[in-house]
């Protein structure tokens, strides 16, 4: 009987444990907290997701059987807790990036999440370690599409309304504090959506997470642009379609159908962003990594191979400047070459790991936080000095030659548009490879506009070191000028539009050039020289030995006043010798200074790179 007593008690015990067992298996090991209500649904999803992912079935919580996730400072209202140092043990605090951080100890909780990189850094400076938890797009949900199709407005927008009202394209209208249900039901229905502004809250740093939505359902997002120093929308950098002014705005729209492919290209560019970065699935991965490695403070995915990032010193939103453009064709001729090719700006807040970083750029030296790739590349495609409203301030020849030293010192392979200055890095010793500026010949070949025509050709802004123009003004010559902050009556227009700039530059007898003292003097072609000639337009330049060393003769160059009259008045007037250079310099310029060949030449840099 006592052997029968103990054999059950032995059972029971048995059972007992098995039951405990599974009941802890199948308690939640991730609690939520209360949240803002506009937090609520992310946060439960990832509770949810924590719990049943594979990824953390195993992970080691010490001595707490379960951890509460305490979401702060996304909103006005949401402080930190108040638990005691016991309760803080098993608690993580997923801070979100309003502007007002409190000044509170945060070392005694289980873990720090931060909702932006930026956040990561200030805490980091305390110092304070956490894991970037940003917050993300809910899983879609499919619905039917029927055939109605209009734009979605967010915010009150009356100058927006108007403009649509004047178009007459169909809107609606939503508020981002009470009509989140309604505009994620409408979304198949948007063909666009124009936000006011994109912030989870007031001073927040964080987007809202319905914009994230919106670009999970490949819906282009325009927003208007602001100096973007605290904008987090800029974390998408050309996936966004920004515009300065009402007036851009309006032509935007009314040629909406004409720019669908661009701004379906960004908006499948941001699809893929969020999927990569800011989804529940991406967040899972990320803690656990967190949890396996506590010390590791990898923000994002680790970089693909075969992947490039062209930083550029132009602000995110100024599609047509001129760094812009050159950046963008030489990524054309890259793509297809490798895994992907990104653009960022120099005031991007976010940059996405890539295993290659081209900095395109005038300036230097080039700044520690823009080199944040594996193989960094500094392309000095242009000279670029600080000036007064009268002239550049340039440094002697060795010291800028010095300053490029100590810039190749940081990078991997320096990269110059002058084939002066990498011949004198490369008699010091210092590996300078010479790239010089380049045309993109899909977007410039002759194509003549009858509309367009004109016997002289100016376009470009007006400034100090503007003379050509002014010079054959004062003598009666007529220059079709376009370009911005020209005195009233000289300028056809503010601006050409760069889309069809070869249209301006193929209908043109002739196209002028004037050159910057500081390229001059460093020995910098203007792409200007090389789009034009690509169209089959006579350019006439001011004199650099380099352009003469190149073209010889087929580029007629000018020293003073009188000779640039003088060569206009020739070519006006003997127009077969006129269509003989120009031609001679379209063959050069297509044998020698293309986008494609530009691009070769990068890859074969990045090739002997990784050989080393």
């Amino acid at each position: 009987m006592k052997v029968y007593r103990k054999i059950l008690g032995v059972l029971a015990l048995i059972c007992g444990s098995v039951l405990i067992y599974f009941y802890t298996l199948n308690q939640p090991r991730f609690m939520a907290s209360t949240a803002p209500t506009p937090l609520r649904p992310y946060l439960e999803a990832l509770v949810e997701g924590l719990n049943h992912a594979d990824d953390t079935a195993h992970l080691d919580f010490g001595s707490c059987a379960s951890l509460t996730i305490y979401p702060v400072n996304w909103t006005e209202d949401n402080h930190l807790p108040q638990l005691d140092n016991e309760h803080k043990k098993c608690a993580i605090l997923w801070i979100g990036s309003r502007q007002n951080l409190f000044d509170a100890d945060l070392n005694d909780y289980f873990a720090i999440w931060t909702s932006t990189p930026l956040l990561q850094d200030f805490l980091a400076s305390f110092p304070i370690s956490s894991t970037y938890v940003p917050i993300f797009a809910l899983p879609e949900h499919p619905r039917a599409i029927d055939s109605q199709q209009y734009f979605a407005l967010i915010g009150q927008q009356p100058h927006i309304q108007q403009i649509l009202e004047h178009l007459n394209l169909p809107f609606k209208s939503y508020r981002l504090d009470a009509d989140i249900q309604k505009l994620r039901h409408d979304m198949p229905h948007i063909r666009a959506v124009l936000a006011l502004h994109t912030q989870f809250s007031s001073n927040s740093l964080d987007l809202h997470p319905i914009f994230l939505e919106i670009s999970q359902n490949h819906i282009p997002l325009i927003v208007p642009w602001i100096w973007p120093q605290e904008d987090t929308i800029n974390l998408f950098n050309d996936r966004v379609t920004f515009y300065q002014d009402e007036q851009y705005l309006e032509d935007l729209l009314r040629h909406f159908e004409k720019h669908a492919a661009l701004l379906k290209y960004r908006a499948n560019k941001a699809a893929h962003l969020v999927l990569q970065e800011f989804s529940l699935q991406r967040n899972i991965q990320r803690i656990s990594e967190y949890f396996t490695k506590p010390n590791d403070k990898r923000r994002f995915q680790k970089p693909l191979s075969q992947t490039v990032s062209l930083n550029i010193p132009t602000a995110i939103g100024h599609y047509t400047a001129g760094d812009y453009a050159l950046a963008q064709d030489l990524a054309t001729y890259l793509k297809p070459k490798l895994t992907a090719v990104d653009l960022t700006f120099f005031n991007s807040l976010y940059r996405y790991p890539t295993e290659f970083n081209i900095l395109v750029r005038g300036f230097l030296p080039p700044a520690d936080y823009d080199l944040l790739a594996s193989y960094n590349i500094l392309y000095l495609a242009y000279a670029q000095f600080a000036q007064d409203e009268t002239h550049e301030i340039l440094p002697p020849f060795e010291e800028y030659l010095h300053t490029l030293e100590e810039s190749a010192k940081k990078v991997d392979a320096l990269v110059v548009a002058s084939q002066k200055l990498s011949d004198a890095l490369n008699a010091r010793g210092i590996r300078a490879f010479y790239i010089p500026q380049f045309t993109d010949t899909k977007r410039f070949y002759y194509d003549f506009d009858e509309e367009l025509k004109s016997d002289v050709l100016f376009v470009g802004i007006n400034t100090f070191y503007r003379t050509a123009v002014p010079a054959l003004l004062k003598r009666g010559v007529k220059v079709d000028v376009y370009g911005p902050r020209w005195p009233l009556g000289v300028a056809k227009a503010e601006y050409a539009d760069n889309q069809i700039l070869r249209k301006y530059y193929s209908s043109a007898k002739i196209v002028l050039n004037d050159t910057r003292e500081g390229m001059k003097q460093f020995g910098f072609i203007s792409n200007r020289i090389f789009d034009a000639t690509a169209c089959g337009s006579l350019i006439i330049s001011d004199y650099m030995p380099e352009i003469e060393q190149i073209y010889g003769d087929s580029v007629p160059m000018y020293h003073n006043d009188e000779e640039l009259y003088e060569l206009v008045q020739y070519y006006l007037t003997h127009e077969d010798e006129r269509l003989e250079k120009a031609k001679r310099a379209q063959e050069i310029t297509l044998k020698h200074f293309t986008a494609e060949k530009a691009a070769a030449q990068f890859l074969e840099i990045m090739a002997q790179i990784k050989r080393k």
